[in-house]
């Protein structure tokens, strides 16, 4: 079933939000790295005329499934056959520049480029202290064979895990990351397009040294002409966080992000199903307890060993209220956080949650960079693709929900799969408490000393 009749008036769409809904798009969600990376190589390899790349977090060693190389030499190989590759890529300031996961724009990355002598272009984008956050693929822009990649997942050795979250060859806390992307074809895919080449032209660093590569040869882009033609049945928006002034086209800003999950989150009826790296947005946990109170029943699932920055940073204002806000869940019933966990010989290996996603009644979901904190909002630059489809919506529900309650929800509706993974997640805690094995992965957790 495509966008029912009320389903724009029930969930509302952002109305500050530059994209418009699009009708007739082909929406597919794509769970986990080893599958979203083999679909966007795939996508990369079969390119005809262009292949553009946001990229926040890189491993450049972290190679693709199916013994396709790095990440550079994909783009190498498309660029050799004439591809017009463009990536754009984050040049972090102050503490993150010293992160062994990105790419500044520095000499150390031009002699990285000179040295393979790289034949496509790259700018680096700079947003001060925050992040150049969005994770997105375009693939032959402006053709009718466009096809987009919207999501959170970076390209790195523990992003390529695949849905069984097999014990991987190192441990560490992002070694085997649970992540989603997603494959946007029609209408929508013109406002990927459009995002990339306001960013490519405004790109901070293009006019400073080891800003661009080739130095000096790069050029600007001109926004697309005409939209992309309807592959399938699916209203989709893109939606950002972008602060005032990063670019002319958005003189200020974009916060439609926020408001979308705050839209989604009022409007929910069943069931609201969140996946996030970041839980700690104070607005956004107030609304679940709104919508608590309501009856509507919440799971979210989190990273059990989350990022060392979040207790660190916890005196913070902002992100205090967001541990308090998120404590105060606890006492409702119908709230259940959980982390994914895998029995191993040694013990009990943390699946590091990366996604961020929510879904709302098998009606509306939405796909993105963004997690659920503050500076997402106002400081990141983020994107997202949401979507209203009950079919697409209600698959994507059960994707996430069978693999990590590790049974079949297929038959069950919303808010039946999400009280059962609710019920699984907390016989699982027992489980691991005796040391036993595991029913899927969510593990339910306190959300009173969560990230502390």
């Amino acid at each position: 079933m495509a966008t029912g009749p009320d389903d724009l008036s029930v969930y509302p769409p952002p109305a500050e939000a530059p994209f418009a809904p699009r009708e007739g798009n082909l929406v597919r969600p794509l769970v986990d790295g080893a599958f979203a990376f083999d679909l966007i190589a795939e996508a990369v390899e079969a390119a005809v005329s262009s292949v553009w790349v946001c990229v926040a977090f890189i491993e450049t060693g972290a190679t693709f499934p199916g013994g396709r190389g790095t990440f550079l030499d994909l783009m190498d190989l498309a660029a050799g056959r004439g591809i017009d590759v463009r990536i754009l890529l984050w040049h972090p300031e102050g503490e993150a520049a010293r992160a062994d996961d990105t790419l500044p724009g520095d000499e150390e990355s031009t002699a990285l480029l000179a040295g393979r002598a790289t034949g496509w272009q790259a700018r680096w984008d700079a947003v001060g202290m925050r992040c150049q956050h969005q994770k997105a693929w375009l693939i032959d822009a402006g053709t009718p064979d466009e096809v987009a990649f919207v999501g959170g997942i970076n390209i790195g050795a523990g992003s390529m895990a695949g849905r069984d979250h097999d014990e991987p060859a190192r441990h560490g806390r992002y070694a085997n990351i649970h992540d989603v992307h997603c494959m946007v074809r029609g209408p929508v895919a013109t406002d990927v397009h459009d995002n990339f080449v306001m960013r490519w032209n405004g790109a901070s660093e293009r006019d400073r040294k080891h800003g661009a590569w080739p130095v000096g040869g790069t050029d600007n882009m001109a926004p697309p002409t005409a939209r992309t033609e309807p592959a399938g049945d699916t209203t989709a928006q893109i939606v950002r966080s972008v602060l005032p002034g990063l670019y002319p086209e958005l003189p200020d800003g974009e916060n439609s992000i926020r408001a979308q999950y705050l839209a989604a989150i009022v409007a929910a009826q069943e069931y609201v199903y969140i996946e996030d790296q970041i839980l700690l947005s104070r607005v956004v946990l107030v609304e679940l307890a709104e919508a608590l109170e309501r009856g509507v029943a919440v799971v979210a699932l989190v990273p059990g060993d989350p990022m060392s920055e979040l207790a660190r940073y916890r005196e913070f204002p902002g992100i205090a209220a967001g541990y308090d806000a998120l404590a105060a869940l606890a006492r409702h019933p119908g709230f259940c956080l959980a982390a994914p966990a895998a029995r191993r010989s040694w013990g009990y290996e943390e699946i590091y949650v990366h996604s961020k996603t929510m879904v709302v009644d098998d009606r509306w979901a939405t796909i993105g960079s963004a997690n659920l904190i503050f500076t997402s909002f106002q400081g990141d630059t983020e994107m997202n693709v949401s979507f209203w489809d009950s079919e697409v919506a209600r698959s994507f529900r059960v994707r996430q929900v069978d693999e990590q309650g590790g049974f079949d929800s297929a038959v069950m509706g919303g808010r039946e799969a999400v009280g059962r993974l609710a019920e699984v997640a907390g016989g699982n805690a027992e489980r691991r408490a005796r040391g036993e094995g595991l029913a899927g992965f969510a593990c339910r957790i306190d959300p009173t000393t969560w990230a502390t």
